[in-house]
């Protein structure tokens, strides 16, 4: 799919496009809604209200999941959680809920098993919306400040580049974020 075909899928299909991905893949979507945003293709406010919800969502599922019990978790082998790593997190969310919802944000790859020990913990629901709401809303606006600045640099060097430049944000900056939040995921599985 050339960049001309994936800009006009989202130009047609805008949010709705957007907002599965947000569920499945918060962070990598939220940028490149961001260089949308720059092109034109979407609100700044809607595409802040779609990633954060989509995200929200998937935050919830994963509480949800940990809520069902440690024999629920024990039947999604692909969270590979043991219940030596579900106790430490639990006994980091009844120390420092905050924190340790931070950590869980900010962790690419491990904010599924700190989500799901967060509903295994019995952090009210409530709670659990108040920490990941404040926390998605605060990544949401960098991670989206950050594609939309891309964007908006990408345009300042004109038609002959934007190609390159789309090139870089849609694929280049996500992959950065992606290696170094896996770098920040190795650091902390050796912390936890």
């Amino acid at each position: 799919m050339t960049m001309r075909a994936l800009i006009s899928f989202f130009r047609m299909y805008k949010y709705q496009a957007i907002f599965p991905i947000a569920v499945l893949e918060g962070p990598i979507i939220t940028i490149i809604s961001g260089f949308l945003v720059s092109r034109g293709v979407l609100t700044f406010l809607g595409a802040f209200l779609v990633v954060f919800f989509g995200d929200l969502i998937s935050d919830s599922f994963f509480y949800f999941l940990g809520r069902g019990g440690k024999t629920a978790i024990r039947r999604w082998k692909f969270l590979r959680m043991t219940d030596e790593r579900i106790a430490k997190i639990e006994e980091q969310y009844e120390r420092s809920p905050w924190k340790t919802m931070i950590v869980a944000k900010a962790s690419y790859g491990l904010g599924m098993a700190f989500m799901v020990a967060s509903g295994v913990s019995k952090m009210s629901f409530k709670n659990f919306l108040t920490f990941a709401g404040v926390l998605n809303a605060i990544r949401s606006l960098i991670l989206l400040a950050i594609g939309y600045y891309f964007g908006r640099y990408a345009l300042r060097l004109g038609p002959t580049y934007i190609a390159y430049y789309t090139i870089a944000v849609v694929l280049i900056v996500p992959l950065v974020y992606v290696l170094v939040k896996i770098r920040e995921k190795r650091k902390s599985v050796e912390v936890v």
